[in-house]
């Protein structure tokens, strides 16, 4: 009982979470690219009808960007209710999350991520990140619960061979027997591993399958 009494209290209450950031190693060579901030553009509703619209719990807040921009998520309680909101603890927000994400994609496909201090800065190409979609829901089942994650940036620019405007989506979700506080750090960070592998595969350049052999 007394379990039950602590997760129905999480469940009312706002949440912060420290989320982990993906981080890639800088390349010592290759072209060098420089990742505007992520723009934030997802649209807060006061009472949706479909979890993964994002809402938050004191709907006054929803136009406040002290609290959207830092929030992730929403919990529901065993019938389906919204309840509290799970935020980022700051300085974290939803645009450094995503943008350490595709920073570390450009990276692992051998991109040089450069800042203003850096010689190559200004002749570097650009991209710009814009953030369409990205909340976490919980969705509550007869003998399991999940939590689903919905991604959906474009990106555009003048990184030679990056399609303007090019789109990453990614759709994650997981099954728990219950879903306390600490459950949802590691979820949204599987989410963001894979908004980093899809940006590394959508710049890594492709090249033509080679000829089968002559037999």
């Amino acid at each position: 009982m007394a379990c039950l009494s602590a997760l129905s209290a999480c469940a009312i209450s706002r949440s912060e979470v420290v989320v982990p950031t993906q981080a890639g190693k800088q390349p010592e060579t290759g072209t060098a690219v420089v990742l505007m901030p992520p723009v934030d553009a997802r649209k807060f509703e006061a009472a949706p009808s479909n979890p993964s619209i994002p809402s938050l719990k004191e709907a006054t807040q929803i136009n406040d960007p002290q609290i959207t921009t830092r929030a992730l998520g929403r919990k529901r309680n065993t019938y389906g209710m919204a309840m509290g909101d799970v935020l980022l603890n700051p300085p974290q927000s939803a645009s450094s999350l995503v943008g350490d994400a595709v920073k570390a994609g450009l990276r692992d496909g051998g991109y040089r991520v450069v800042e203003a201090n850096d010689p190559a800065y200004a002749a570097a190409p650009q991209i710009n990140v814009r953030i369409n979609e990205f909340w976490t829901w919980v969705t509550p089942g007869f003998s399991s619960i999940k939590l689903d994650n919905r991604t959906n940036l474009s990106l555009d620019g003048n990184l030679p061979g990056l399609p303007s405007p090019a789109t990453v989506e990614v759709h994650e979700t997981k099954g728990y027997f219950a879903i306390t506080e600490s459950e949802w750090a590691p979820f949204i960070d599987t989410a963001l591993a894979k908004v980093r592998e899809k940006v590394r595969l959508l710049v890594t350049p492709k090249t033509a399958a080679l000829p089968a052999a002559t037999r």
